[in-house]
């Protein structure tokens, strides 16, 4: 028995750039930058004072007054995009079985922002005067649960908290569940906030630039932290084709693998980068010669980028110089949990509309990396793409998404 095909039939997207889809991607196309100095906590004193921060006044201007004082800032966030997406499928009808409808999701800070504050007035003004409510969602999974329970989808929930590869290997974890019969429309994405636990963590490491980051650029000296939601909905695809839905691509492939080589830093030599890649590649039935774009994990760190341009050519042989690599990094910045998932999504739009997001602020190439790099929009025919995700414990993962 053949499995099923699947296909991306609706997209949300939220970020620094914007609250929905169109205003990310008009923004992409026009390189602009969502990194600025971070609002939501003191962040002085730190080498790096900036992040993709996503607007709080646009944010609550979209949400109930209940939303906005219920729900945490990662909640929040991700809500906006499921609702997008869903909206974006017209996947909500008398024909959809709820029960075979689920919702996957990668995760990271939750509510942690508020969490923090509880922690601070406990330990500074005694635990009488720490509002319960700011620690009443600190679970990563209770996005999945608030847009389950909103959209009254009662099939498979998952929430994967794996550093930076969290929302790829919930979207892969989605279509594997459509592949198998097992549900037919599924919520698959991620959602993460700002925090300062993780802002402190990553200036601790050094991890993080100045200002805005450069992705494979030869001057690159850090990665810039960023927040934000990418939803898609998948869905059976003959039940797509079936009820006329507009297809942006299919969600071709997906494959997972763990480094083991060291909390933080990556493997150097891209071993598992390019493993990541000939598997996803593998699952689609798709080879080397067919990937037309990749869209990089590419965080601007002197370690990652070089080792996942190692990769790309273990993975795609001298072919790598030739096809074209974008960051996103350099226009949201990092969104953590959701970054993935935020990448998908621009993928997807790549295939659906013929152009490929610039990566801004690269002036001059490595020539370690020695990749194309595209530098301003491009407009191409994209018939396969891949998207990686690289994460701390070594967690990697790739999807593959095809034009249909």
């Amino acid at each position: 028995m053949s499995r099923k095909r699947v296909a991306i039939t609706g997209i949300g997207l939220v970020s620094g750039l914007g609250l929905t889809r169109e205003e990310n991607w008009t923004r992409m196309l026009a390189a602009e930058c969502a990194v600025r100095p971070v609002t939501l906590f003191d962040a002085s004193g730190y080498r790096s004072g900036v992040a993709g921060e996503v607007r709080t006044d646009e944010l609550h201007a979209r949400l109930t007054p209940l939303e906005r004082r219920r729900l945490s800032r990662a909640d929040q966030i991700g809500l906006l995009a499921s609702r997008e997406a869903v909206e974006d499928a017209r996947v909500i009808g008398p024909e959809l079985d709820r029960g075979r409808a689920g919702v996957l999701m990668g995760a990271g800070t939750a509510d942690l922002l508020r969490n923090e504050n509880y922690f601070f007035t406990m330990r500074t003004d005694g635990i009488a005067h720490a509002r319960p409510s700011q620690a009443w969602n600190h679970f990563s999974s209770t996005p999945v649960d608030i847009v389950a329970g909103e959209l009254g989808f009662e099939g498979a929930r998952s929430c994967v908290v794996a550093a930076c590869s969290s929302s790829t290997i919930a979207i892969g974890q989605a279509a594997s569940l459509i592949r198998g019969g097992r549900l037919d429309v599924a919520i698959a994405g991620g959602t993460d906030a700002l925090s300062r636990l993780t802002f402190s963590g990553f200036n601790a490491l050094r991890l993080m630039d100045a200002g805005p980051c450069r992705p494979f650029d030869t001057t690159r000296s850090g990665m810039n932290i960023g927040e934000g939601a990418g939803m898609l909905v998948l869905e059976d695809y003959d039940r797509a084709t079936r009820r006329g839905a507009t297809i942006y691509a299919e969600l071709a492939g997906y494959a997972l693998a763990c480094e083991a080589f060291h909390p933080t830093a990556p493997e150097p030599e891209g071993r598992v980068v390019a493993s990541i890649v000939r598997m996803a590649l593998a699952d689609a039935g798709a080879g080397p010669d067919d990937v037309d774009h990749i869209n990089a994990h590419g965080t601007a760190t002197p370690q990652n980028d070089l080792a996942e341009a190692k990769g790309f050519y273990r993975a795609l042989g001298e072919r790598a110089r030739d096809v074209p690599v974008t960051s996103l990094k350099s226009l949201v910045g990092h969104c953590l949990g959701a970054a993935g998932a935020v990448e998908a999504a621009a993928l997807a739009l790549t295939i659906a509309r013929g152009v490929i997001p610039p990566t801004a602020n690269h002036v001059t190439r490595d020539p370690e990396c020695n990749l194309d790099v595209v530098t301003e929009a491009r407009a191409k025919r994209v018939g396969c793409g891949v998207s990686t995700s690289l994460a701390f414990g070594g967690n990697d993962s790739a999807l593959v998404i095809r034009a249909v």
